[in-house]
């Protein structure tokens, strides 16, 4: 900021245009960020954009508007108003944008003069880069008003058609969302505005609103061509709009394979409601060895939520499959319908897995399962980073003394992160369960837990504060100096006001 206020105050020609080149490419955020840093103040540079010298002088008149454009940054409201005052005379992005910002200044005779300056530049395209500014500072106290103020400015000169058509095609996300929320709550939006949306808007959140609204107004047709929309947003919404007369089977059963287990989900009932069995479909899939891969762990996934025990084997022979997502959805299966023994000693290899995925979701599914806790010893043990990583999870899955065991051990892991998450587990429960861990802790836990705290892994606070909860007795520290847990555990007292009158006599 301090180069561009000297580039402002003391360049020449060159350096007007390199500035104003560089202002034009920022965002409405950054713009607001810019505006706060001119008038910071620090104690080696003071405040960039102040004082009297070498402000509105001939130079303020340029004709790129950089000198007007900074000098509307100045701490000084009286110069940011006559600044303001200057860029209205200006028809650029750059003035335009710079107005925009004052729009939400503190002073309101400077917010009066760029609302004077808004109103001579009614074009649609200036909409998009005010409405930038003002959504990226939508949270400053004045940036409600100003947006209202905006919005009726345009719409005195504009048809809503005019004001709304290059806002909905913006490449600023806000300005995007805004209009087409505008559009719909004043019914301005056509149904093939929203399908375009649907189909090409690279927002997520724009994409499921617009589906949304589009079931609204679009005819069953129109419907239809969202089951195949990339959005899952999209396709639940025709799922649950098209009327039966208007969805054919053969538009419905090949959803039941869909990447998205919500859109599986739906369409498992309609399904069910036609009188189509979802179970037998899948089977069938299953049979067929050129299944996709991704066709496949749908299918294992949706027989695991409608299928039986039946299809037991089916499951447990894909634990070994080549590809992870059927490796996954085959352990979710056996872990469904296997008898518990028998889930157990499936899926404790499966804890080995080369996949992170994969492991995950064995150790999760073993949780469910209450397995041993001898079923993880193999996996804390593993090369693989996650596989102690499943043992941690499947571990402490347990809760009580077996939670702050597994915590324990995870923070004298060899893995930073693994580790980290173990003493965070630590702290969690001193803070929030250990008084309440009324288990009785048995000789053989207590004993790996008395040497757990042996190791460095933990500072001397909270290695004494776990001690004290389960009752273990630790020898005296080595030294009388804190470590650094502990002065971070302590708050520092200050002497007795009596104290420090003893003192002084």
């Amino acid at each position: 900021m301090r180069e561009l206020a000297l580039a402002a105050t003391e360049g020449g020609t060159d350096a007007w245009v390199a500035g104003a080149q560089l202002l034009e490419q920022l965002d409405g955020r950054s713009w607001l960020l810019l505006d706060e840093a001119a008038r910071a103040f620090t104690y080696a540079d003071g405040t960039p954009v102040s004082g009297t010298r070498g402000w509105l002088g001939t130079s303020a008149a340029e004709p790129t508007g950089f000198v007007a454009a900074v000098t509307s940054l100045h701490v000084d409201g009286r110069i940011r108003q006559r600044a303001t005052r200057m860029l209205a005379e200006r028809d650029s992005r750059l003035a335009t944008t710079a107005i925009a910002v004052r729009l939400l200044d503190r002073v309101p005779q400077v917010r009066e003069e760029a609302r004077r300056a808004l109103l001579s530049r009614p074009a649609a395209s200036n909409a998009e880069v005010v409405l930038g500014v003002l959504l990226a500072g939508r949270g400053r106290q004045y940036a409600a008003a100003a947006l209202e103020s905006v919005r009726e400015t345009f719409l005195d000169v504009l048809s809503a058609g005019e004001f709304l058509a290059p806002l909905l095609s913006s490449r600023q996300r806000d300005v995007r969302r805004w209009a087409f929320t505008f559009g719909h709550e004043r019914h301005l939006l056509t149904s093939e505005q929203l399908l375009a949306a649907v189909w090409s808007d690279p927002d997520q959140w724009l994409r499921a609103a617009c589906s949304e609204w589009l079931s609204e107004v679009a005819t069953p047709q129109q419907l239809r061509t969202l089951l195949t929309a990339r959005t899952v947003e999209a396709r639940l919404v025709a799922l649950a709009r098209i009327p039966d007369d208007d969805l054919d089977d053969d538009d419905l059963v090949p959803l039941l394979a869909d990447p998205a287990p919500r859109v599986r989900e739906q369409v498992r009932w309609r399904a069910r409601r036609r009188g189509i069995d979802a179970a037998d479909w899948y089977r069938g899939q299953l049979d067929v060895p050129t299944t996709p891969a991704r066709t496949l762990a749908a299918s294992l996934d949706g027989l695991a939520a409608v299928g039986g025990p039946q299809d037991l084997a089916a499951f447990t022979t894909r634990l070994r499959h080549s590809r992870v997502r059927v490796r996954a959805a085959a352990v979710t299966g056996v872990s469904t319908y296997a008898a518990r023994e028998e889930a157990v000693a499936a899926l404790e290899p499966v804890l080995l897995d080369s996949s992170p995925r994969v492991s995950s979701t064995a150790a999760r599914a073993l949780v469910r399962l209450q397995a041993p806790r001898a079923t993880a010893e193999v996996a804390w043990t593993s090369e693989q980073t996650w596989s102690r990583r499943a043992a941690w999870l499947l571990s402490r899955g347990a809760g009580s003394w077996d939670r702050v065991e597994a915590d324990l051990r995870a923070c004298a892991d060899a893995d930073s992160q693994l580790a980290s998450r173990g003493l965070e587990g630590v702290r969690n429960w001193l803070e929030t369960s250990a008084a309440t861990t009324y288990a009785v802790l048995s000789e053989a836990q207590s004993e790996r837990i008395r040497e757990l705290l042996a190791t460095d892994s933990l500072g001397e606070a909270t290695r004494r504060n776990v001690a004290f909860h389960a009752r273990i007795q630790l020898p005296p520290p080595s030294a009388l100096v804190p470590d650094d847990d502990a002065i971070a555990m302590t708050k520092p007292s200050r002497p007795r006001r009596w104290l420090r009158i003893l003192r002084r006599d």
